[in-house]
């Protein structure tokens, strides 16, 4: 680990898990097979060994609790890699700054995946070009944005268990995740989760190792960790499943929008 000192707080980490919907992720989100069958039939070649670190830019959300934003904006460049076989940064300010609008939240207090969700699947997101990162905290959405919401994706419901989780890894799709996050999760090896203490954090599993461990991407840097990724033993996963506060939905480009941006076409 990169000896970064964490502050276990909502303020730091920002998933807001006492603002989560699971009413509205539920509403939102497609049973998970039927996703599945409409990314398999929409993309029969897509790629399932490709390097994380390849495909999406780990960048760290300062002070900011934005960790949701990041993690959402890593989902869709993974997605977008899915359909197009291209690497696209996509804006980690939109993917915050929206679903607290969404959600009512004043001031930066985190997000909820359920409000990301909405943004995904409903309003559409952007390129982080388009709506760069701020060094501050700052929800104004810039004039460069306007019109620019063309992208989106569908998404499953809350998995309900570790199976409907590695699944969707197999299958090459990500999971967003929302859980208490604290010192048993800052290991190389997430080998067991306890749900005690700590705060908010949202982040993204891509791909399984060979030991069947889950690669999880974080929004700490590469210098967190080494590379920015760590990896989650399936037992962890279940243990986190069972945990109160913890939300993990899956998400695809199944039938949804994916343009080509304007510096491709």
């Amino acid at each position: 680990m990169s000896g970064r000192k964490l502050d276990f707080t909502r303020g730091e980490l920002g998933y807001a898990n006492e603002w989560e919907s699971r009413e509205r992720l539920e509403q939102q989100g497609q049973d998970s097979e039927l996703v599945l069958r409409q990314f398999r039939d929409s993309f029969p070649k897509f790629n399932t060994t490709a390097d994380p670190l390849g495909v999406v830019d780990i960048l760290d959300q300062g002070q900011q609790g934005a960790c949701q934003g990041h993690a959402l904006a890593q989902v869709f460049s993974i997605c977008y890699f899915l359909a197009t076989g291209r690497k696209e940064a996509f804006s980690r300010a939109a993917a915050y700054y929206l679903s607290q609008k969404k959600d009512g939240i004043r001031g930066d207090m985190g997000s909820t995946l359920s409000g990301g969700q909405w943004v995904a699947t409903q309003h559409g997101m952007c390129l982080e070009s388009d709506w760069p990162y701020p060094g501050r905290y700052n929800p104004g959405m810039p004039a460069s944005a306007q019109g620019k919401f063309l992208f989106k994706l569908a998404t499953t419901k809350p998995f309900k268990d570790v199976g409907q989780v590695t699944e969707w890894l197999d299958q090459g799709l990500p999971v967003q995740i929302g859980l208490t996050w604290n010192s048993s999760c800052d290991k190389e090896v997430v080998d067991s989760y306890n749900a005690r203490g700590g705060g908010g954090h949202s982040t993204v599993f891509w791909q399984r190792r060979a030991t069947g461990n889950a690669v999880n991407i974080n929004s700490w840097g590469q210098r967190w960790a080494g590379d920015g990724l760590h990896e989650w033993t399936t037992k962890s996963i279940e243990a986190a499943l069972a945990a109160r506060w913890t939300v993990m939905i899956g998400y695809a480009p199944a039938g949804m929008s994916f343009p080509v941006p304007e510096s491709l076409s």
